[in-house]
């Protein structure tokens, strides 16, 4: 632990003030340039090989190191993009650079110790939107990595999370156009088909399980109040903890767009948006070594609530690998994750000493688990098991 922190203590102010560029420089998914661009400089400055734009996303990266062949392979997987109009809302900020930190104080350790092994800091990019882990997963880059982590900053601290599968669609009306004044039964409006989509899938919510989120907005509703919109799109994402029941949430919802449609006399579209995320498969023996750590840091959790529960592409990631995502707390207050409010929390002294210490957590529980044989088999048995 002492070596550990002399580590962290050298490469501190540097990699804080990583973050706080990143979250002075928010970027949208797939336009991270300035965010991968400063990681993947430093993880090549402290000897990490480093390739830029795998799996067809220009701001992914591979970046490794390894000692030895034969190595136990850890990844620690970074996020960095930001949300429409407010920011690092969700932390990516700390969450990308302490897995970056993660990788390279636990590499300097591990060198020092003679110990084979392979460390991989992954650059998943567009977690907001498409999900960027899941290119990289069709891609291979996971195919040889043994355990993949990160953290999420939060409101409570959760170490075995879960989360909702999701499927994202847009649901475009084509109609008529007309005079809406003079001639508007020669029209077919396509925002009622939309609006009735809307009402249809309101009267559904009454009939699915208590887990289960739809929500939308409407992207285009028309042009001008005196013309019948000839077209009109909603997005809608459908999520539920059960991957198999959101199979028969899509196929609801979508009824309710085809019935809207019939009744407006319009046309509908339905296109998928993005990739499709799985519910979380947390990895229980790798979450609890993670714990340990934490307890062995004497970390304490200020909160007194519970976390909500959102859709993250690390979910698809732990059915390739075993992985967690366990959440910190920044805070004793209720600031929810998405609000201006919680963006500005992770500019805070605080959130950079809890994104430290994440990235000791995770670099002392990939160092456990490299060194334990007996350990490594019962992680990967209870991935068997359970996926």
């Amino acid at each position: 632990m002492e070596r550990l922190n002399k580590v962290m203590e050298r490469e501190r102010n540097e990699v804080i003030d990583m973050s706080k560029r990143i979250f002075a420089n928010p970027e949208l998914g797939l336009q991270e340039t300035f965010a991968s661009s400063i990681m993947c400089n430093y993880l090549q400055s402290k000897g990490f090989a480093v390739d830029r734009g795998v799996g067809g996303l220009d701001t992914s990266y591979v970046a490794s190191i390894e000692n030895g062949e034969g190595g136990y392979h850890v990844a620690f997987c970074a996020e960095y993009d930001a949300l429409p109009e407010i920011g690092h809302a969700c932390g990516h900020n700390l969450i990308g650079m302490a897995s970056v930190t993660a990788g390279v104080i636990l590499a300097e350790y591990l060198k020092e110790e003679g110990i084979p092994f392979r460390l991989s800091v992954i650059g998943t990019p567009d977690e907001e939107g498409t999900g960027g882990k899941i290119d990289l997963l069709n891609a291979g880059v996971f195919q040889d990595v043994d355990i993949a982590m990160m953290f999420h900053p939060g409101i409570s601290t959760e170490i075995h999370v879960k989360s909702l599968s999701l499927h994202s669609y847009e649901f475009l009306f084509h109609g008529k156009t007309a005079h809406a004044a003079s001639e508007p039964w020669e029209g077919r409006n396509a925002l009622d088909g939309v609006i009735q989509t809307f009402n249809a899938i309101n009267a559904l919510r009454q009939h699915v399980k208590p887990d289960v989120r739809i929500h939308g907005i409407i992207k285009d509703g028309g042009l001008a109040t005196n013309i019948v919109p000839e077209r009109a799109s909603a997005e809608f994402c459908i999520r539920s903890i059960d991957n198999e029941y959101l199979e028969q949430l899509v196929v609801q919802v979508q009824n309710c767009a085809k019935a809207a449609a019939l009744s407006t006399g319009t046309e509908l579209e339905i296109k998928k948006i993005g990739h499709s995320y799985v519910a979380m498969k947390s990895n229980i023996v790798l979450g609890d070594v993670f714990k340990e750590c934490l307890d062995e840091l004497h970390y304490i959790d200020p909160s007194q609530y519970e976390e909500g529960m959102g859709s993250i592409d690390m979910g698809n990631v732990s059915y390739a690998v075993p992985s967690i995502h366990p959440v910190i707390s920044l805070t004793n207050q209720l600031v929810l994750g998405h609000t201006i409010e919680f963006a500005q929390m992770c500019n805070t002294d605080n959130a950079y000493d809890t994104m430290l210490l994440a990235a000791k957590a995770m670099a002392l529980t990939g160092y456990k688990v490299i060194k334990d044989e007996s350990l490594q088999t019962r992680i990967r048995s209870e991935f068997e098991g359970n996926t």
